[in-house]
């Protein structure tokens, strides 16, 4: 998939350039709209055929609209969903109250106060207080 979407992501530059088109629901409308107007009023569109081609629409529709809602979703910055990565790993911090080195299994992850924190026992510690992880083999 990675490579599919290099290939149909790829633009030239320079004078030849192509710009990259994508169909989107408005084109497909306007497609729709285009061959219901050019269309033989002696023989139309069998009701089956206009259907499918109203429910690609609505399909069309509904991904990107999903689409829209995921991108949204994983740029946001309260998703504590990009820091689930540390669960289970071993975490190093600094103590503000004693500044002593402590260290500690990750058991959970949570957000408050536009702030995320990793539990560790039953220690909540500030994620920017972390100075180092080990990995989980």
């Amino acid at each position: 998939m990675a490579s599919i979407q290099s290939v149909n992501s790829y633009s030239a530059t320079g004078a030849g350039a192509v710009k990259k088109q994508e169909l989107g629901k408005e084109a497909f409308l306007k497609i729709l709209v285009t061959q219901l107007q050019q269309q033989d009023p002696t023989q139309p569109q069998k009701d089956g055929e206009f259907i499918g081609q109203m429910a690609q629409l609505s399909v069309l529709e509904q991904l990107s609209n999903l689409n829209k809602s995921l991108t949204a979703y994983l740029e946001s910055s309260n998703n504590i969903s990009q820091y689930s990565y540390v669960m289970g790993n071993k975490v190093t911090w600094t103590n503000p109250e004693t500044n002593a080195q402590e260290s500690g299994v990750v058991t959970g992850v949570h957000y408050r106060d536009n702030l995320v924190y990793f539990k560790v026992g039953d220690q909540e510690i500030l994620s920017s207080a972390i100075t180092s992880m080990e990995l989980e083999k």
